[in-house]
């Protein structure tokens, strides 16, 4: 897919790909030579889709180039926070049901064009109605132009957590006009949007190549050109950073990481991710787990300290519930926490019905959740458990997953919602809703209409709701939460402004060289 290949660039990116691995190659990157300055990262998930309105969707390792390629109103920010972004400021009615956006004058497409209050009509429009709109525009009604720079956005319903939806991959706004001339395809070859970095081209498996738009509305980017190297190979992405043939390298491994530790050349930052850890129980189908003191014995055998240090070096954080503390409407008070406790555990089963019947612990193999699997399998057998694991490829554990065949299944949620909303998953009583309709938990008409009474008012009313749902969860031993995920970045000593983001993305606008 080639796109915009003025004969400059496309010599420069020959030249940066063909430079030994030395610093003179570095210097050169720096723009020292006098030729313009640029970085390469390294990554093995390769991003594909770079137009989220399509009909696939997108998904999160096409965040890494949607969000340089388009801004939305809102911005995610490294720690989960939001901040303003093409919408200056926004006020929401008092019944919930209605945002205004005051958005941004004199902001340019790509392609010189203007960008107004049209373009994030269409973007929502189309947004809505595709395969991430249920999902990322949560109760989205319509959006209705005021004026050329303020639009009102109606939901059906009050969602405390839908400006996290504006700031998602879905929310990047796209050109109402340059759709109108190219359309899904030619959206999809040539994607524009209003961000710091131009598409330019895509290699499949080797890598995209994105150029400084000089006419962001923040200002030029001090990096001209972002080299996305595809490198599946973990151990090449840190070698080749070490050698000075990569500049960057996106999470990679935190054991990698501990590794640099006392090298001036190579720094690295990790933080938690928008993504939560946990162990999911089945009560239904005959399992063992529909016993609840069993269920109980797993709960509290499970020492949560040795499965962060076996997966993350012990940097991760230890989940007290099935939440990330980072998620909006996160309760901090109030909360029933189980600890680590191998005889309570050790009388839970004696107070069973269990008979040495084997519990399996479903994942996806190659994984750190498959790790993880193991060590709580180790943990479980030393209380007297019959535990195995079976890891699984992608497609078979989706499958499984959703037919809901398993005894226990460890799950990485990652969410670009980052909302305590996302913890009713297992617990959405919506008829037909995928994770639950061949699998039910006994409370889950209690515990769902919490969440939702959750997701519908604003700020500290929303506490007592999740406290009481996460607290019943926790009661029933429905599930054990075990760690936050953990985000990590490599990089250079040279470049600044590098920070590791909860959803794995980088905005290249804050990136520079010393």
């Amino acid at each position: 897919m080639r796109i915009y290949k003025p004969a400059a660039l496309l010599l420069l990116a020959a030249l940066l790909f063909s430079l030994p691995g030395c610093a003179s190659g570095q210097e050169a990157r720096k723009g020292a030579d006098g030729g313009g300055s640029s970085v390469i990262l390294a990554t093995s998930g390769e991003p594909y889709r770079f137009y989220a309105l399509s009909e696939e969707g997108c998904a999160g390792d096409d965040n890494l180039v949607l969000s340089n390629v388009y801004d939305c109103l809102t911005f995610l920010e490294a720690d989960g926070s939001i901040s303003p972004g093409l919408a200056e400021r926004w006020e929401l009615s008092e019944d919930g049901l209605c945002y205004t956006f005051h958005l941004r004058q004199g902001v340019k497409f790509h392609n010189g064009a203007e960008f107004t209050a049209r373009d994030v009509k269409f973007t929502f429009d189309k947004g809505a109605a595709g395969p991430l709109g249920s999902g990322l525009f949560v109760n989205f009604k319509s959006c209705e132009i005021v004026d050329d720079y303020t639009v009102n956005i109606y939901l059906t319903a009050p969602y405390a957590g839908f400006l996290y939806g504006v700031a998602s991959r879905l929310g990047g706004i796209c050109s109402l006009d340059y759709y109108n001339e190219v359309g899904d395809e030619g959206y999809l070859e040539a994607p524009i949007g209003t961000g710091p970095y131009r598409f330019v081209e895509a290699v499949g498996g080797e890598k995209i190549v994105l150029e400084a738009f000089e006419d962001y509305w923040r200002g030029e980017p001090a990096i001209d050109t972002v080299i996305i190297a595809i490198v599946p190979n973990v151990s090449t992405q840190m070698i080749g950073l070490e050698n000075g043939d990569y500049d960057a390298v996106r999470n990679p491994p935190i054991d990698a990481c501990t590794h640099l530790e006392g090298r001036e050349d190579i720094c690295w930052d990790y933080a938690d991710s928008t993504g939560r850890i946990t162990l999911y129980l089945a009560t239904w189908g005959g399992r063992v787990g529909e016993d609840i003191n069993f269920r109980r014995a797993v709960q509290c055998g499970i020492n949560k300290e040795e499965v962060t240090a076996g997966t993350s070096s012990g940097f991760a954080t230890i989940l007290d519930i099935d939440m990330c503390p980072m998620y909006g409407g996160y309760p901090t008070e109030g909360i029933v926490t189980v600890d680590y406790d191998p005889q309570q555990a050790l009388d839970y089963l004696a107070a069973s019905d269990y008979s040495g019947e084997s519990f399996e612990i479903l994942v996806k193999s190659g994984t750190g959740e498959e790790m993880a699997a193991k060590i709580i399998q180790s943990q479980l057998i030393e209380l007297g458990i019959n535990a195995t694991v079976t890891a699984v490829d992608n497609t078979t554990y989706t499958q499984l997953q959703y037919s809901g065949n398993f005894d226990a299944i460890i799950r990485e949620q990652l969410s670009s919602m980052v909302d305590a909303d996302g913890a009713s998953t297992y617990f959405n009583t919506t008829p037909g809703y995928a994770y639950t309709k061949n699998c039910k938990y006994p409370l889950a008409d209690v515990i769902y209409p919490l969440f939702v009474k959750g997701r519908e008012v604003q700020g500290e009313e929303r506490t007592p709701y999740y406290v009481e749902a996460c607290n019943l969860i926790t009661q029933e031993a429905y599930l054990v939460p075990l760690y936050n995920g953990l985000i990590a970045v490599a990089y250079s000593s040279q470049l600044q402004g590098v920070e590791a983001h909860c959803l794995g993305s980088y905005n290249f606008y804050h990136w520079s060289w010393k």
